[in-house]
C-alpha cells in the first residue's frame, strides 16, 4: 500500500533542504519539453504549408 511520505502537503512541496534544488530542475525540465513541443509543432505546420504549395504549384502547372 502507497503512504504519504511527507506530514502534509506543505512539507511535500518544501522537500526539507532539497526543495530549493528540485522544483527548479522540475521547472526547467517542463520548459524545455514544452519548447521542444513548440518548435516541432511550428516545423510540422511549416512541413505542411510546403506541401501545400508544391501541390499548388504542381497543378497549376498541369493546367
Amino acid at each position: 500500500m502507497l503512504e504519504f511520505q511527507f506530514a502534509s502537503l506543505a512539507a511535500f512541496f518544501e522537500m526539507a533542504p532539497h526543495g530549493v534544488y528540485v522544483w527548479p530542475v522540475y521547472g526547467l525540465g517542463l520548459l524545455v519539453i514544452g519548447g521542444l513541443t513548440w518548435v516541432n509543432a511550428r516545423q510540422h505546420r511549416q512541413a505542411i504549408r510546403m506541401v501545400q504549395r508544391n501541390l499548388e504549384r504542381e497543378e497549376t502547372h498541369e493546367s
